[in-house]
């Protein structure tokens, strides 16, 4: 069902770190004396350490936590007169290297060496915060030009980076509806993130999910209402600002329509003009225009409104130019999705030809290009051919010395590796985690006849749905059913796989009519894994025994088990998620969360317009 809302020769640089009798980390000035000062990247520093730094511990050397996180220093105005005098002083190799960013692997100190690049993102789910800081200082040592590095963070550095803070996904947010959480993440992954050399996180994601068959986007949505989207991403830019990150819209100009999936496909978007301006556009045309967007990243869709034969907007002048730069005034930098997606590569195969379309239309950085040299040599082949005229890369060259100039570079490329251990899941930082999903956990609809939902001296079935689909993270049902079911005693813990017979199936109803009630935990991030499933759970519902559904994905799966008694949503696997469910559950406290999407049957019309 769909519906619409209105609305950097290389020069070996050591870095020396150093620690004082207080416990604090010190850079250098010219003269090779330490000073505490802001070339760290740190703010509000004193002649005493940084507040945040207990110091050394004299048995183990270790750094440990104290009551506040460092913090980092916002982003800064621009030094136009580098900007200008490093402009001037490229050569046309170095400019085009500056507008691609592929991804970082084995081969990062060749493809400086061989195309100049502006910088590189670090794409995996398991990084390791100490590899990253130190490949992020080994290459900015490296590069003759400074580089900027990006990784994906939407839901917190921790979703991409093992020993970091993650927070719930996007939705989850949205429940929440408080700026001042959003404001708290953004500023908690700036935080961590440029404590590792990290100048870009992609984020924040400004869908607006109307569609709630939609396989990538969904829950990495804060709502289908445009004016809550805009809301709380002004709260998260300004917190990610504040410390120091380049923020980066996304996907413009709207992924929240689709039923498919970029990565895979073309996904087509036939919504009228007017409701992709009014619903999807407006975010970009509230916020980006307002100069606290850095980067806003394009999708790889077909808009049948605009492009009558298959076209992705990524390629689209009018969207990226005649709309986002014309219309909206927006003045930073435009970033592909990753041009190794087949959404991009099915519409323009060539790809030399894929990169020149770019940047007609209006690109400055080409992500992950499939090939470095075949996307360097399609622009350098347009400039030197007559297609693209210098000053068109020029404007793009400028804009991202702009960006770089903003977080500091090139004065202070290097981060101090001392630091980081003492940011990275703080106890602050955590303790914000947990106000998200105490303020985010939802009950979306609770016809039981008692209360609260579950007695401590029930005999329940604990039902775990095995789930084959995850964006970024999936964690473990233990952090529901281990905590459950010692409050429960009489509880009883069992996986139901994604496929299963017949007699499986027999088993698990026959089981369950003996349980004063049934629990369904399905940790699928954006519908039930299987029909066996889906059918399964509508086959309990006809039992006479109450069957409480508890989602640690998108709300959408009621819409695939409507007969559920009860049907609680947490958006996101979280830990922190499950044990808030947990406690909701056996009636420690009421569920805080209001659902941000419409779904039949479970929303009040009211605040919702269809067209």
């Amino acid at each position: 069902m769909r519906h619409y809302v209105v609305f950097m020769k290389p020069i070996v640089i050591m870095m020396i770190l150093m620690t004082c009798i207080s416990g604090a980390s010190f850079c250098l000035d010219e003269n090779h004396a330490p000073v505490l000062r802001n070339e760290c990247g740190l703010s509000d520093l004193s002649d005493s350490a940084p507040h945040s730094l207990q110091g050394l511990s004299p048995e183990s050397g270790r750094l440990l936590f104290k009551d506040n996180p460092t913090t980092w220093t916002s982003l800064r105005e621009p030094d136009m007169i580098w900007v200008e005098d490093a402009l001037s002083s490229m050569t046309l190799d170095e400019k085009i290297g500056q507008m691609l960013m592929p991804g970082s692997g084995s081969s990062d100190k060749n493809i400086i060496d061989n195309y100049k690049v502006g910088g590189f993102i670090f794409t995996g789910n398991n990084r390791q915060a100490s590899d990253l800081i130190f490949r992020t200082n080994d290459l900015q040592a490296y590069s003759k030009l400074p580089l900027l590095f990006s990784i994906d963070a939407e839901a917190g550095l921790g979703a991409r980076v093992q020993d970091a803070t993650i927070f719930p996904l996007l939705m989850a947010f949205g429940a929440a509806d408080d700026p001042s959480l959003t404001e708290a993440c953004g500023g908690i992954t700036a935080r961590e993130s440029r404590s590792l050399g990290i100048h870009i996180a992609f984020g924040p994601v400004v869908d607006v999910n109307t569609e709630p068959r939609n396989p990538i986007i969904s829950t990495r949505a804060y709502s289908d209402k445009p004016d809550m989207v805009m809301r709380l991403a002004r709260g998260f830019i300004t917190g990610a600002r504040r410390e120091g990150l380049l923020c980066t819209f996304k996907h413009y100009p709207g992924h929240g329509d689709t039923s498919g999936d970029s990565h895979t496909s073309l996904p087509l978007v036939d919504a009228p003009l007017y409701i992709l301006k009014n619903i999807h556009i407006k975010p970009y045309g509230e916020l980006a225009g307002t100069g606290d967007i850095d980067l806003v990243m394009t999708a790889h869709v077909w808009y049948s409104a605009v492009n009558p034969t298959q076209w992705p907007a990524t390629l689209s002048y009018y969207f990226l130019t005649e709309v986002l730069r014309d219309e909206i005034g927006f003045t930073g930098i435009v970033i592909s999705d990753a041009y190794n997606m087949a959404g991009l590569a099915d519409a323009v195969p060539d790809q030399q030809e894929r990169a020149v379309k770019g940047v007609e239309a209006g690109l400055d950085i080409i992500l992950m290009p499939p090939n470095v040299g075949n996307a360097f040599n399609g622009i350098k082949n347009a400039v030197t051919g007559g297609r693209l005229p210098l000053s068109r890369i020029d404007d793009s060259v400028r804009r991202i010395l702009i960006a770089k100039s903003r977080v500091g570079l090139p004065e202070y490329n290097l981060v101090n590796s001392s630091l980081y251990p003492a940011i990275m899941r703080h106890p602050v930082h955590l303790e914000k985690v947990r106000e998200v999903c105490e303020k985010g956990f939802t009950c979306c609809k609770n016809d039981l006849p008692s209360s609260p939902p579950i007695a401590t001296d029930e005999d329940i079935l604990v039902l775990t749905l095995a789930a084959s689909q995850k964006i970024f993270y999936r964690m473990s049902s233990d952090y529901f059913t281990i905590p459950l079911m010692a409050a429960v005693p009489g509880a009883v813990s069992r996986s139901v796989p994604t496929e299963f017979s017949i007699s499986e199936h027999n088993s698990i109803l026959s089981q369950a009519e003996g349980m004063d009630k049934v629990v369904v935990a399905g940790y699928d991030w954006y519908k039930i894994a299987s029909s066996d499933q889906v059918d399964f759970i509508n086959a309990l519902c006809e039992l006479s025994v109450p069957v409480i559904y508890v989602g640690f994905g998108a709300p959408y799966h009621y819409l695939q088990i409507p007969g559920v008694d009860a049907f609680y949503c947490g958006y996101s696997s979280v830990d922190a998620m499950q044990e808030v469910a947990v406690e909701r559950l056996l009636g420690e406290a009421s569920p805080l969360g209001d659902l941000p999407v419409y779904i039949p049957g479970l929303t009040i019309l009211a605040g919702w317009f269809f067209y």
